[in-house]
């Protein structure tokens, strides 16, 4: 070749043996007419002169090698020179308002206004002090003489004080003075009013002298001033004096008893009510009777009393009655209900509070007799009738309720006649009652209905004026029908007797106070 070329310029693809004086190859050499090739790179161009590489064949890459240290940090450089002026900023927000400024000096007076207008008139100054007393006027003429009075009423006789508008002393004087005697009477069908005062108003009175008479509204008592204090008149008069009479009617509900604050015993008599009479000739009980006193203080605590008029039993199926009378059966049939009791209770109406109760007759069955209710009353009620026997419902008795009737009556209970048969409407209701009675059964003849039983509270005494009694009771043949209180001091016709073929007679109950 015209050129040398050290084998190191080969790279790998040559290595020489300096030992041996081999020279490897470690890539395809090819010669040619055309050159020399290593690979197919051309390093000897047909003309002999060097193709390859100014440097030589360029070698595989070595492997990277470790990095050097950091080499140390060069001086400053000198500060470069001043950069062009940049480009105009935008403009800044407008800054706050600055601080107010100093006041200035006053500037001179102006020149004086025109005169305002006229103000409004001011308010009216005080009254002056009155002036004297002016001097006394002449005496005036002396005027007519007036005319004569009116004469006045004739006075009365010797023992007569006349009050009336007549002017006459015939007739009746109303009120008279005897002088002998020293005695003013009050006449015949006249009333004598007397002042009312409150307790507060009387107790306000001054100069009150004894023996002074009032009526006091608030605890509706007349009284009298003995010298020290007021006492009520009832306490004067003693033990044992009437004081009213209040009667008692049916109303359906209960009623309520005052008892006067110079009550010293209460007289009480109870009519119960008769039971009805469905569609036949049976008749419904009469209803029981009971009478008693009953001492104030006896029970204590209790300042009234409430009051239960039963009502009469139906004539036709229906519910109970008011006073415990019990219903006839279904509306089917045609039978009579029970009437209700008549009772003065302490309190609550309660078997545990009653004073005096008077039963209520038992209703009958439809259809002739034997069927009728037994009559309300007595310590047992009497029993429905019936046939055969037992159809008919049992009195109530102090401790019970009377019987069903056999077989598919309704026993009585508490205050309760029990209501007949459910199976059929024909059989008639009990008897209210302390223990009400029993309601009847069917049979060949339909039972009636029991009478409810009566009572007297332990606290029931006898006075002068009166003997405890509990009456009624008869059974259901025909003759119960009639009231047990018929008579009695204070039986009313058409009170508590038992329907016929229609409706019984509602309850009554009287109430007399004594002190």
């Amino acid at each position: 070749m015209s050129k040398n070329r050290e084998v190191s310029q080969f790279g790998s693809y040559i290595s020489v043996d300096d030992t041996t004086k081999n020279v490897g190859i470690g890539t395809t050499l090819k010669i040619s007419a055309g050159g020399i090739f290593v690979g197919n790179t051309e390093i000897v161009r047909p003309d002999g002169t060097w193709g390859g590489s100014s440097s030589g064949l360029v070698g595989a890459q070595g492997a990277q090698g470790f990095q050097g240290r950091q080499g140390a940090v060069g001086a400053q450089g000198d500060a470069g020179a001043q950069g062009a002026t940049g480009a105009q900023g935008a403009q800044g927000a407008v800054g706050a308002q600055g601080a107010q400024g100093a006041v200035g000096a006053q500037g001179d007076a102006g020149a004086q206004g025109a005169q305002g207008a006229q103000g409004f008139q001011g308010r009216q100054g005080a009254v002056g002090a009155q002036g004297a007393q002016g001097s006394p006027g002449a005496q005036g003429a002396t005027g007519a003489q007036g005319a004569q009075g009116a004469t006045g009423p004739i006075g009365g006789s010797d023992t007569q004080v006349l009050f009336n508008s007549s002017g006459s002393t015939s007739g009746d004087a109303g009120l008279t003075f005897s002088a002998s005697g020293n005695k003013l009477t009050l006449g015949s069908q006249h009333q004598l009013g007397l002042g009312a005062f409150s307790s507060p108003q009387r107790d306000a009175l001054t100069g009150v002298s004894a023996g002074s008479v009032i009526y006091n509204s608030t605890t509706n008592i007349v009284q009298a001033y003995n010298g020290t204090s007021w006492v009520d008149v009832g306490s004067m008069i003693g033990p044992g004096n009437f004081i009213e009479q209040t009667t008692f009617s049916y109303t359906g509900s209960d009623q309520s008893f005052t008892i006067p604050g110079t009550a010293g015993t209460i007289d009480i008599y109870c009519y119960g009510a008769g039971g009805g009479s469905g569609n036949g000739t049976a008749p419904g009980g009469g209803g029981g009777f009971a009478q008693g006193t009953v001492p104030v203080p006896s029970i204590p605590g209790v300042s009234s009393l409430t009051v239960v008029v039963g009502s009469r039993g139906a004539a036709s199926p229906t519910g109970g009655v008011y006073g415990g009378g019990g219903a006839s059966g279904p509306p089917s049939g045609q039978a009579g209900g029970g009437g209700g009791y008549a009772g003065v209770f302490k309190g609550p109406v309660t078997q545990g509070n009653a004073l005096v109760l008077a039963g209520g007759g038992g209703g009958s069955s439809y259809g002739g007799t034997p069927g009728g209710g037994g009559q309300g009353g007595g310590p047992t009620g009497g029993y429905g009738a019936s046939s055969p026997e037992p159809a008919g419902g049992r009195g109530g008795t102090q401790v019970a309720g009377g019987a069903a009737g056999s077989p598919d009556g309704v026993a009585g209970s508490a205050l309760q006649g029990g209501p007949g048969s459910p199976v059929t409407g024909n059989c008639g209701g009990g008897g209210g009652g302390y223990y009400g009675g029993g309601g009847g059964a069917t049979g060949g003849q339909d039972g009636g209905g029991g009478g409810g039983s009566g009572y007297l509270s332990p606290v029931v005494t006898t006075s002068p004026r009166i003997t405890p009694a509990n009456s009624g009771g008869t059974p259901g043949d025909g003759s119960s029908r009639t009231s047990a209180g018929d008579p009695s001091p204070y039986f009313v016709s058409g009170i508590g007797d038992g329907g016929l073929n229609g409706v019984g007679e509602h309850g009554y109950i009287v109430i007399r106070t004594y002190t």
